[in-house]
């Protein structure tokens, strides 16, 4: 068995909060739910072998009295594994689930537990079933399998607790030496600190990567209002571009008729110029075959003059409207390039609200208002009318009224879902009226079967009560084995907070043991300065005195050589 960890006894608090029951015990697939659970509970855990005693998944649908005694009794020892049953199942349960704080100690009756089964089976399967859970969450606890994600701190307080279990273990085994636990501790908090650490860092990149995904989705995704602004804005920026279209078309032809007569200006003085050339050749001609006068002469120069003058306005003239017209071939191309873009919004927008392509959802149907500019500067497009220029289309009498139509369907979509949404709230309303009606009438037939099944637990007292009254002996003996075990409970907490008061000395210990560490510590500080400086003076010692050996060494080299080149010379 896993509750060898729970110690000798189970503990709990003797007054269960009573609760009423929500669960649903009288369903046919709830109960088959827990059933299914409680026997995979009992067989995975070697009920058989324990109890000496055979289930089958029917034990759990239709039990007899022996297959519940036999669940209850080995369900309880997981809790309480030193526990002994003593008395009769009805006389046990409801103590021991009171002390072990079953919340729906109300559904549970004495004159029931003589007999269990049939309808109110299902209250007691319920209570099987709650203490599979406590056992199954007592198992992981024993067995350190938490399948749930705990938050930092209780990791942190399960490392304090594995170290105060650890050194009250030793304590009690009369070990005074923690110091193995404590670097356990430590080693413990330390990687759960950097695990913490990283979890941060990773958590604050994730935060910050949201944050960036976030702003980018909201800067690129527009809001209803700025959609619906711009729609507006278009359809005017629409209006005004059909207006300048108009009044570019009334501009070129006018351009047209304009670069007509000045290119037949043009023809003309170049006719009068080539017959002004011929005139002077004649008159040259003559002028060298007749003689003329110095006066006829200055006359012809003075007609020369006039027409080079004239030549000249001519020209200045043809520049000037040259000039004209690459400004007006400017004017003409920036405008194509605000319809180019016009159309791009449109063309952009269009497939937005699904009215493009050819048939998109929202397109009519036999309709493309897709536009396509096809060159509309070119020499066969001059003059031709603005639904040439954009593929056929007519944007005032066939674009603009077809998409004005779509906002009033789709305004009328807007306002039947607002009251297709106010009629189903107000039919949610009626049907929580209803609701809570049958409620209160739920509430009221509850309260009248309660009231009924008092009048029949009185009853069926009344007819026990001589067999209540040989079991006086028995609660007056239970009563003093629950004082008995009050007072095993008032030890149990006095040994709990001697060892409380242990801990806290250990800690003061502990302190006081890191006092003197750091004052040893500092000693040995100073002692290791002491120890450089005593060495760094024997070594400045040494190497003097190594200087002074040397300087001997050398005197006396010298003072040999001298001794010897005197006795050479003698």
């Amino acid at each position: 068995m896993t509750g060898g960890g729970r110690g000798g006894g189970f503990v709990a608090s003797s007054t269960a909060v009573v609760l009423k029951d929500t669960r649903p015990l009288r369903d046919r697939a709830y109960q088959n739910m827990i059933a299914n659970s409680v026997y995979e509970y009992l067989i995975n855990n070697n009920f058989e072998m324990d109890m000496k005693h055979s289930i089958t998944p029917k034990s759990l649908k239709s039990p007899t009295q022996k297959d519940f005694v036999m669940m209850f009794q080995w369900l309880y020892r997981r809790l309480d594994p030193g526990y002994k049953f003593t008395k009769s199942i009805e006389n046990e349960v409801i103590p021991l689930m009171k002390i072990a704080g079953y919340p729906y100690l109300d559904t549970l009756s004495k004159s029931q537990l003589v007999a269990v089964g049939g309808q109110n089976w299902g209250a007691y399967l319920g209570m099987l079933y709650w203490l599979v859970e406590i056992a199954e969450t007592f198992d992981a606890f024993d067995n350190k399998d938490y399948d749930i994600d705990e938050p930092e701190d209780t990791g942190l307080n399960q490392i304090v607790i594995n170290y105060i279990t650890k050194s009250y273990s030793a304590f009690l085994q009369n070990e005074d030496d923690y110091s193995e636990y404590e670097s356990e501790m430590r080693e413990s908090f330390e990687e759960r600190i950097a695990a913490i650490k990283t979890t941060t860092d990773e958590y604050a990149k994730q935060k910050q990567k949201f944050e960036e995904e976030l702003q980018d989705m909201e800067h690129s995704t527009p809001s209803l209002a700025a959609l619906q602004s711009k729609s507006e804005a278009l359809e005017s920026d629409l209006a005004k571009f059909q207006e300048y279209i108009d009044n570019m078309e009334k501009r070129k032809t006018k351009w047209s008729t304009m670069l007509r007569n000045i290119n037949e200006e043009l023809i003309a003085m170049e006719q009068e110029f080539t017959i002004l050339e011929k005139e002077k050749v004649s008159l040259e001609a003559k002028i060298a075959a007749q003689g003329l006068t110095p006066a006829d002469i200055d006359n012809i120069v003075g007609q020369r003059e006039q027409l080079s003058k004239a030549m000249q306005t001519n020209d200045v003239k043809s520049s000037e409207i040259t000039k004209k017209l690459q400004e007006k071939e400017q004017l003409a191309q920036q405008a194509l390039d605000s319809l180019d873009t016009a159309v791009q919004r449109y063309t952009s927008l269009g497939y937005r609200i699904g009215v493009l392509p050819a048939g998109a959802p929202n397109c009519p149907q036999s309709k493309n208002f897709e536009i396509s500019l096809s060159a509309p500067l070119a020499e066969e497009n001059l003059g031709a009318r603005p639904n040439a220029i954009l593929n056929g289309l007519e944007l005032r009498h066939e674009v603009r009224p077809a998409l004005q139509k779509f906002r009033m369907e789709v305004a009328a979509k807007v306002h039947k879902a607002q009251d297709e949404s106010i009629r189903l709230q107000s039919l949610l309303d009626r049907v929580a009226e209803v609701l809570a009606d049958k409620r209160d009438q739920l509430d009221t037939l509850e309260a009248q079967i309660s009231a009924a099944k008092i009048t029949y637990d009185e009853a069926f007292e009344t007819m026990t009560s001589d067999a209540s009254s040989s079991h006086a002996e028995i609660e007056k003996l239970e009563r003093k084995i629950q004082a008995m075990r009050i007072g095993v409970q008032d030890g149990r907490l006095q040994l709990e907070q001697r060892a409380e008061r242990v801990v806290i000395e250990y800690d003061h210990m502990q302190h006081a043991a890191e006092l003197i560490r750091e004052q040893m510590q500092r000693k040995i500080s100073d002692y290791i300065e002491k120890i450089v400086g005593f060495k760094l003076h024997v070594q400045a010692e040494l190497e003097a005195h190594e200087n002074f050996v040397v300087d001997e060494l050398e005197r006396q080299s010298k003072r040999s050589t001298g001794d010897d080149m005197n006795h050479d010379a003698s």
